[in-house]
Order: C-alpha cells, then structure tokens, then sequence
C-alpha cells in the first residue's frame, strides 16, 4: 500500500486566509485520498 504525506507549512498561522482543518481534508478527499486525516502541532 502506497502512503502520501504532505507537509504544509505556513498554513492557518497569521489568522489572514484561514482554512479549517475540514475543509482541506474534503479538498484531500475531494482528490481521490483515501483515510485522510490532518495533524495541527501545538506550541
């Protein structure tokens, strides 16, 4: 089984153009992924 990772960086963090976690995971599936899930890293 193939496995993606996609790694994003600068997203959500000046408050400006935000995306809520749901909406890029739809996107994601939207695309033909399967079992997508998103990981917000906490200070």
């Amino acid at each position: 089984m193939k496995r993606h990772i996609a790694l994003l960086r600068g997203i959500n963090i000046s408050g400006k153009n935000k995306i809520p976690m749901v909406e890029l995971k739809s996107c994601f599936i939207e695309l033909g992924y399967i079992d997508v899930f998103t990981y917000l890293k906490g200070k």
